[in-house]
């Protein structure tokens, strides 16, 4: 993110503070996550959607009681045999300058996110959408080249690529870099790299008014600063991630409180570019699911406070179904058999790079790669050599397949199973760091997802999500490691109010605030 955007809404802080931070103390959340672009066709992490979330909207939006509801659509229709959608929109919502929000904005939006469909997007989310057409000033309608169960989900503000921005904001083809006018309920102040984001209420803002007027999220090096940031009142609450030890120690302070938000949709997996030697090889593939220790990893790391997992669906349902443990228990004999069938042995070693980025996921990333990298030369036939890349440039080697393998985490973009294997499988196996799509069984993906998501009968549905994940056994594009407990926990202080985590794993900076 350009250092300008940072500077250009310095100087619109100054003025309003002058009269407005004065008179209201901002809501201060403390974060060691980060943003890496806020562009709606070339994002896809977890942070940079908040903010585009927290400043955005789109179509529609889900509910916190997780029912889809309006947000710029008031009401919609489908057609008989679902594929197309009538949207009527929600009239009088302006964007923060001063624009009018009509269906011509929503056609111009997504277009423009399809059209541009940056290589670290999200935009295969959308690939659906076969033509958008306006039908008069408060009608839109969309077109999806075939029945999606998942297509209004889609449509959610869940997703940054069907966001709705101010044609007049937009600049020209370029990624938006935070140059956006939008209609959520805050607007970005002011956004400097590595350091803070600052929000501002929209007094505009179609929906139920913040809690907040003011927010700022300050971004820290580590879980240690962060904990200490936590404990000295420089911020009001935490969320992402704290240290297990640290949780536990907290938990003892009577001046802060430390909340579980069980279940946890979020999973941790190593992902395998499938074209990268020597992982292109699947038995090279399967020997390392085989010599993985999660029971190290769980025990050695987190101190038991996570679980291991054995498929990439979170085992949550509802929302999320037909979750099929399907990968195996650890086997060195096993892993070893494998590698000596291609060619693998003391003698000629499996020589493999593992990156891992340090603090996105938390200050125990490097000794998440230790364990793992231990693991794998317990075998006595890998050797690995373990590399450390900031978050930002983690995405960028991911995008360009410059790595066989990488520790990755992943959140719901919308709530339905086939956002946990689509993404690296079906719909954007290049920019998701697989490549997937050089793979021979891809069009065999691609077919039994086409027809999971045209399925209405979850029950049938599930059966062909498992049929996936049985796929996914025997292919190895990744290798399932453990739950993500340890990011749905937040602390904060008690005069902190409204502050909740659900299965979207979203943290709603609009239903927060403090005494």
């Amino acid at each position: 993110m350009s250092k300008l955007l940072g500077i250009t809404l310095l100087a619109a802080l100054t003025i309003l503070s002058l009269g407005v931070f004065a008179a209201d103390t901002p809501l201060i959340m403390g974060t060691i996550d980060s943003v890496d672009e806020l562009s709606f066709a070339n994002s896809w992490d977890f942070y940079s959607w908040h903010v585009l979330q927290a400043t955005n909207s789109s179509l529609l939006q889900m509910s916190d009681t997780l029912e889809l509801e309006g947000a710029i659509a008031q009401t919609w229709e489908v057609s008989d045999d679902g594929t197309v959608y009538t949207f009527h929109i929600r009239p009088g919502i302006v964007f923060t300058d001063g624009e009018v929000c009509d269906a011509n904005a929503v056609k111009f939006s997504l277009d423009r996110t399809r059209r541009q469909d940056g290589p670290k997007g999200a935009v295969s989310l959308i690939y659906v959408i076969d033509t958008i057409t306006v039908i008069d000033k408060l009608t839109v309608q969309i077109k999806i080249a075939q029945p999606d169960v998942t297509f209004l989900l889609a449509m959610t503000n869940m997703i940054a690529p069907s966001m709705i921005y101010s044609p007049k904001s937009a600049p020209g083809d370029e990624f938006d870099l935070g140059r956006y006018a939008g209609c959520g309920p805050y607007k970005l102040l002011e956004y400097v790299p590595d350091q803070y984001v600052k929000f501002e209420a929209f007094d505009k803002y179609f929906g139920p008014k913040p809690k907040s007027r003011l927010v700022i999220e300050k971004h820290y090096s580590d879980a240690s600063s962060l904990r200490a940031a936590l404990e000295a009142g420089d911020v009001d609450f935490v969320f992402r991630t704290l240290n297990p030890e640290d949780i536990k120690d907290l938990k003892t302070k009577p001046n802060i409180i430390i909340e579980e938000w069980p279940p946890s949709p979020g999973i941790r997996y190593l992902l395998f570019n499938v074209t990268n030697p020597p992982v292109d090889n699947p038995f090279v593939r399967q020997a390392i699911c085989y010599a993985v220790d999660r029971s190290a990893i769980i025990s050695q790391v987190f101190g038991g406070t996570v679980e291991p997992i054995y498929t990439m669906v979170p085992n949550v349902d509802p929302p999320f179904f037909g979750a099929y443990p399907t990968f195996p228990e650890r086997d060195l004999e096993k892993a070893k058999e494998l590698l000596a069938t291609v060619g693998y042995n003391e003698a000629n070693p499996l020589v493999l790079s593992l990156p891992y980025t340090p603090t996105h996921y938390g200050s125990f990333e490097a000794d998440v790669a230790t364990v793992i990298a231990a693991s794998l030369e317990e075998t006595g036939v890998i050797k690995v050599n373990i590399e450390v890349l900031e978050w930002g440039a983690y995405l960028g080697q991911m995008a360009s397949g410059a790595f066989g393998m990488y520790l990755l985490g992943w959140h719901p973009d919308y709530l339905d199973t086939s956002n946990f294997i689509g993404p690296w499988t079906t719909d954007g196996p290049e920019s998701m760091g697989t490549y997937f799509n050089h793979h021979p069984n891809y069009l065999a993906y691609k077919d039994i997802m086409e027809v999971a998501r045209a399925t209405l009968d979850t029950t049938k549905r599930a059966k062909l999500y498992q049929a996936l994940q049985i796929l996914s056994t025997q292919d190895v594009p990744w290798i399932p490691l453990w739950s993500m407990t340890d990011e749905m926990i937040t602390g904060r202080h008690a005069n902190v109010h409204g502050l909740r985590l659900d299965v979207r794993m979203t943290i709603a900076i609009w239903n927060i605030y403090k005494d």
